[in-house]
């Protein structure tokens, strides 16, 4: 008997041939997509809108498998835009691609991948999943430029065995060389936003026009209290901005704190935008302990090089203390941790938690 396995199609060529290559391999491939967004048809142009969805049919049909729609619109603004937006609100930089992965594509997909008799769930994302040692682990994917495992660290552990990556193991350019070949209708779909509901203009507008965040005037302070201009939205900033300040003149200025409970945008030197140490909360651990005191190296954003690091985890926490201070830890973003190729686990940089050196601490904020 065949092995029955859904891959979710988002309309996109990584997803379409991912079924393509299971096919091909004698699984019995069924494709579903999730509805994400009730919107006008057009407005959203990648996964979860209707163009897409129709782009996902027609690849489906094109395979010869069966195809199913499934509407998860309640989910993904509950688990996915709510929490985007509130993290903005609280003057963190969420990371909507591993909630999205997190509570929709890992577990809402793979439990309806087993309602259907699946043994598997496939998806288009470039990582590795194997096992070594009689373990199961999550590696990078062959093509540096397009690994995604960063925003998948936070799958379970015990679900491993249960998702497949086809792609893993290839580069982009032969993914497109396929899909051309089989005439896929995704063979030449646009690259995916970097957030998908974010569709027009930037974090600010969608604020303001989706979520009804009102304008928040505020100052912009230097780094001992003494201000510096105004804003309209602390949301508007993340850690680590240096354009878009409104500040203009003398040496150059980074966002290196925003505060959120004075209305502040705090800005310094390139070396008070860097930090020596961190916590993370919400830690997923998919290998290595899950508390004890190790060494390791850490990846701070998507594009980010890992950088060598102490941790002291603790429960679903840890301290993380960097051997040197790394540029722009976003508070809201995630931190993962690495052993060469391999997943060890990774967790959210908690507010208030980012340190560094010459950074001074709220006692002194406001001396002259």
């Amino acid at each position: 008997m065949a092995r029955k396995v859904v891959v979710a199609m988002s309309g996109g060529v990584d997803s379409a041939v991912a079924a393509a290559l299971l096919k091909r391999q004698g699984c019995e491939v069924i494709g579903v997509t999730l509805r994400l967004f009730a919107e006008k048809r057009g407005a959203v142009k990648c996964c979860g809108g209707a163009e897409s969805a129709d782009r996902a049919r027609a690849c489906a049909d094109a395979l010869g498998i069966r195809h199913y729609f499934k509407s998860a619109q309640d989910l993904f603004s509950k688990t996915v835009i709510d929490d985007f937006v509130k993290g903005y609100l609280a003057g963190s930089t969420p990371n909507p691609c591993v909630e999205c992965n997190r509570h929709l594509k890992f577990d809402y997909l793979l439990q309806l991948a087993r309602s259907l008799g699946a043994e598997a769930l496939a998806t288009g994302h470039y990582a590795v999943i194997k096992r070594e040692a009689g373990e199961w682990g999550l590696y990078r994917g062959a093509d540096p430029l397009k690994d995604q495992s960063y925003f998948l660290y936070c799958l379970r552990r015990e679900t491993l065995p249960s998702v497949l990556f086809p792609l893993g193991a290839m580069e982009k350019k032969d993914v497109r060389r396929i899909a051309a070949e089989l005439s896929l209708p995704a063979a030449s779909a646009p690259e995916s936003n970097d957030i998908c509901f974010v569709t027009e203009g930037n974090y600010d507008d969608y604020l303001k026009r989706y979520a009804g965040v009102k304008p928040r005037p505020g100052d912009i302070v230097d780094m001992r209290g003494r201000r510096l201009g105004r804003h309209e939205g602390f949301f508007n900033f993340t850690v680590g901005q240096r354009r878009g300040t409104g500040v203009y003149g003398g040496e150059r200025l980074y966002v290196v704190e925003i505060r959120p409970e004075t209305n502040e945008v705090v800005l310094g030197p390139l070396e008070a935008a860097r930090s020596s140490a961190f916590r993370l909360r919400d830690i997923n651990w998919l290998a290595g302990p899950a508390a004890g005191e190790f060494r390791t190296a850490v990846q701070i954003r998507y594009r980010h090089k890992p950088a060598a690091c102490s941790v002291s985890a603790a429960g679903a926490g840890a301290e993380v203390r960097l051997d040197e201070p790394q540029f722009a830890l976003a508070p809201g973003q995630s931190a993962v941790f690495y052993d060469g190729d391999r997943v060890l686990g990774g967790g959210i940089i908690c507010a208030g938690s980012v340190k560094g050196k010459d950074r001074p601490g709220p006692a002194e904020d406001n001396e002259k």
